[in-house]
């Protein structure tokens, strides 16, 4: 059997961690299949870091040629997809996913849904234009508008291709209750990350910055990225972390902060933004972890942890994964599904709304937060996380292996 996954994001800690635990569990099952990992058209320093070294595994990349995503739009908007095989490098990754017996969507955040990620359904729809079976595994889908033409063209090929694939697994509720409105079809999982615990050590030239000293890990979010956030000035953000800071100091004054960047050699940088928000602090005992480090690496800091407050979702699994307390800072459904899923919402708080002039409340998210750091700090249980992803992917194996 062979086996391409496609669509495996790149560039974050949290995706390289669902990337490694799931790559790792498929090879356990299948030793005996062919399991390439097909990148379009990206930076190979990116997949050689995220690389999982077995026998089976063999990674792809059809070197990037520019304007393949500009073509990738137009075969959609065009109502043409043959236009875009005018492009030499879609034409190669068409030509290429002939070969492959079945096309797994690899584990990842929110491309199909508020991104408008149109090279995400491309490669699924070359797939299901070859006919092939596709397993969409691990993702969060939504949120879905019809607000302009575009968005409502992408509404229309996603749910196209979900009532397509032979599998769908979903890893938040928001995301199954958003297929159950398509009435598709989808397995509740969670984050692939839960499939393994990590075992590394915590490298020494970082032991010798964090020390023996207890410690919390805190991990901001510029935001101004994501289409929701992208109107908000990015000071009315800082300020919000800054005050996290300050109680962060008055409520855990004998701990270090630790932060740990989600995003590595990205246009998104959350080494340099909590460089930034360090120096705004006026605290020079914060200590920003390089970018270098890997998610297994991370995964051992946090593990050491006494306290999580993460404004990312991996953030969150990785602290759930490990079994130290958390405040999840909510900015998209994602965290809130995860959480609704493992019955720990009460660890949670909701910003979506607070940087908004007319409903936005600080006062009352500070005033949350400083709660959930003043309760008794009940350690997350993972059995329920792990045993739902197991199931899961028991049935991916068995949909996969027919």
């Amino acid at each position: 059997m062979k086996i391409a996954i496609v669509n495996q994001p790149l560039a974050n800690r949290g995706d390289e961690a669902a990337h490694k635990a799931f790559l790792r569990a498929i090879c356990r099952k299948f030793p005996g299949y062919q399991i390439d990992v097909v990148f379009l058209c990206v930076e190979q320093t990116l997949i050689d870091l995220i690389k999982v070294n077995a026998k089976n595994v063999s990674y792809i990349n059809i070197p990037k040629i520019r304007g393949f995503s500009r073509f990738e739009q137009l075969g959609f908007l065009l109502d043409n997809f043959a236009f875009s095989y005018l492009h030499p490098a879609l034409r190669k990754f068409h030509r290429l996913l002939k070969i492959y017996d079945k096309v797994v969507c690899a584990p990842g955040g929110m491309c199909m849904g508020g991104f408008l990620n149109w090279d995400h359904i491309w490669q699924l729809d070359v797939a299901r234009r070859l006919k092939k079976p596709v397993l969409y595994w691990g993702r969060s889908i939504g949120p879905f508008t019809e607000e302009n033409f575009k968005k409502k063209f992408f509404k229309k090929y996603s749910v196209r291709l979900l009532k397509y694939f032979s599998y769908i697994s979903l890893r938040d509720k928001v995301s199954l209750d958003i297929a159950r409105q398509f009435e598709v079809n989808a397995n509740e999982v969670v984050d692939s990350a839960f499939l393994e615990i990590p075992s590394v050590k915590i490298p020494e030239n970082m032991q010798k910055i964090i020390k023996d000293s207890e410690y919390i890990v805190l991990v901001p979010n510029s935001l101004t990225w994501h289409p929701r956030y992208k109107d908000i000035p990015q000071e009315k953000i800082d300020e919000f972390y800054l005050r996290i800071i300050k109680l962060l100091e008055t409520k855990f004054a004998d701990k270090k902060i630790v932060m740990l960047p989600q995003t590595y050699k990205s246009i998104i940088n959350d080494y340099e933004y909590f460089l930034k928000l360090k120096e705004l602090s006026n605290n020079q005992d914060i200590v920003v972890i390089d970018e270098n480090q890997s998610s297994d690496v991370q995964q051992a800091i946090i593990k050491k942890a006494g306290f999580v407050i993460g404004a990312r979702y991996h953030s969150i699994v990785f602290a759930i994964n490990n079994e130290v307390p958390f405040v999840s800072l909510s900015y998209e459904h994602k965290m809130k599904g995860l959480l609704e899923t493992l019955g720990m919402t009460s660890r949670m708080v909701e910003i979506q709304d607070i940087f908004d002039e007319k409903i936005g409340d600080y006062r009352r998210v500070l005033n949350k937060v400083e709660t959930l750091f003043c309760e008794k700090q009940e350690m997350p249980s993972v059995q329920q996380a792990r045993q739902i992803v197991q199931n899961g992917f028991e049935r991916f194996c068995k949909e996969l292996s027919k």
